[in-house]
């Protein structure tokens, strides 16, 4: 029973790793101070500080990078906005980045991406994991990676 239970266990842990959504392998839901931000990232451009019922809330702004953090200290959303950051550097060598094509996706080991929906300025959007609640999508124009953005499901 025992050996059922921990083979259970490193499934359920492989399964988790398999869906890493990082930023240069900061995953979602990790904590980080803001001194490891720095440390990682450097002085951020913007930096906010919030209180709440959870706890604390920040953002930080690099370039037209955002990072948001809640539960004091876990990464619940980022939305990358130039070539700064790369992106799932845990599943892809070397990550996508904004400018990417859009096909350097096409042999993902989850997928291809999946089509959204069509923006008013005739961008699309992509999403990376779709069976899942918690997924990476993509805003791409003319076949070209433009934003790469994550949101914690509520």
């Amino acid at each position: 029973m025992m050996k059922k239970l921990l083979l259970l266990s490193f499934v359920v842990m492989l399964s988790f790793n398999a869906f890493a959504q990082d930023v240069e392998g900061m995953c979602v839901d990790q904590n980080m101070t803001y001194d490891q931000m720095v440390a990682k990232f450097g002085k951020p451009d913007n930096y906010q500080k919030h209180y709440d019922e959870f706890g604390v809330s920040e953002d930080y702004d690099y370039g037209k990078t955002w990072f948001h953090f809640e539960e004091t200290g876990k990464l619940k959303n980022f939305v990358v906005e130039d070539r700064c950051f790369a992106v799932l550097t845990l599943e892809i060598d070397g990550g996508i980045r904004v400018g990417d094509p859009l096909s350097k996706l096409d042999n993902f080991k989850s997928g291809k991406p999946r089509y959204v929906k069509t923006y008013d300025d005739g961008d699309k959007q992509y999403s990376l994991y779709p069976e899942r609640d918690d997924h990476v999508c993509l805003r791409v124009r003319d076949g070209i990676i433009v934003t790469i953005f994550y949101y914690y499901p509520v």
